[in-house]
């Protein structure tokens, strides 16, 4: 059996070798600690799955993989101190056509007498398997098991568990923003993040972290701003590093150049890591809204739903508008309602009628 099993797991090849190195992450900040790894050696990671988690002076942060493979280094230990630049991780690529051609090992597992056979006799149905396909590695009555990311699992858990986060919403009449998006010749994106730059530089204790430690509230002088991309890999959150020094037109080429990255996976780390602050536009997903988790150890999100035509009182008549959703989540600990509030209506007064 053994022998088989040889034959049947071929020594794995791997394809090029990748280093991940500690990222810029802003603020000055020259070195950070490596306090945990969420990945061993020979672990398989996807890309943007989090990979260790570093503290610096002035928080805790989790770093994405840049990368997809197969992790064959880890270049420090926990508890160690490094320097911006240095080695942390290597990730060679495993090549497609080896994972196509790897056995499952959930077929591997099963009983002899459970396992499908090509030999089916005068060509009647095996007994429970019925005239339907089964999926490889399974039988009618074995349930179908998907691996967790334990390491993106547990983010979630913690976010729920340690954050207060609360979601206010408001509706917004959009019609003039559509006329405002056209005149100034951007896309809806890069006025949601001039809204969210304007608001936060009016209300910078949303531009925060919390230290647990010290039981204080840390303003972040900078407004790195992380916004949602999908892309044929899945959800990848780049960041617009100091978008608040970019007028509106230059914050929307970035929001571009960093989009077309993401989507062809060759973010600078830099770009991956140190948001402050996150966009989530809902819209493309057809939906309204939504309550995320917070992006820790980010401390409020601004999310913005789809646009959709409905009635709408002005000037005391009703007539048709296009009507934007927009929400806020935030850490309750940083301030009040009342502040939640004036940050939403500062933003869609951005919105409608420009900085």
């Amino acid at each position: 059996m053994l022998t088989a099993l040889r034959r049947v797991h071929p020594e794995p090849v791997r394809g090029p070798e990748r280093t991940f190195h500690l990222p810029d992450l802003g603020e000055g900040l020259t070195e950070a600690e490596v306090v945990e790894w969420l990945v061993r050696v020979g672990d398989q990671v996807t890309h943007d799955q989090p990979l260790v988690e570093v503290e610096t002076a002035k928080s805790l942060v989790s770093l994405p993989s840049p990368y997809a493979g197969v992790v064959t280094a880890l270049h420090c230990d926990a508890g160690v101190a490094v320097e911006v630049g240095a080695a942390l991780v290597s990730v060679a690529e495993v090549p497609p056509t080896q994972e196509r051609s790897r056995p499952d090992s959930t077929t591997e597992a099963l009983p002899e007498s459970n396992r499908p056979t090509t030999d089916a006799g005068s060509g009647a149905v095996l007994t429970g398997y019925g005239t339907g396909r089964t999926p490889k590695g399974t039988t009618p009555n074995t349930p179908s098991r998907t691996p967790l990311n334990r390491a993106t699992a547990d983010k979630f858990l913690r976010a729920q568990r340690d954050t207060p986060a609360v979601t206010i919403w408001a509706d917004t009449d959009a019609t003039d923003l559509l006329a405002r998006k056209k005149s100034e010749g951007v896309g809806l994106l890069a006025l949601l993040a001039e809204a969210a730059v304007k608001a936060l530089e009016k209300y910078p204790e949303f531009n925060s972290r919390i230290d647990p430690d010290r039981g204080e509230l840390i303003q972040l002088p900078h407004i790195n701003l992380a916004f949602a991309a999908q892309t044929p890999k899945g959800l990848t959150v780049p960041v617009a590093r100091n978008a608040n020094t970019l007028p509106l037109r230059d914050l929307s080429a970035e929001l571009t150049r960093l989009t077309a990255l993401a989507r062809t996976d060759t973010l600078p780390p830099d770009h991956l890591t140190g948001g402050t602050f996150t966009l989530n536009n809902y819209g493309p997903l057809g939906v309204d809204g939504a309550t995320p988790l917070l992006n820790h150890p980010q401390t409020a999100m601004l999310g913005a739903g789809r646009l959709t035509d409905r009635p709408w009182a002005v000037n005391g008549e009703v007539t048709v508008r296009t009507i934007l959703p927009l929400s806020l989540t935030f850490d309750h600990r940083t301030c009040d309602g009342a502040s939640a509030a004036g940050f939403l209506h500062h933003a869609i007064s951005t919105l409608t009628q420009g900085s």
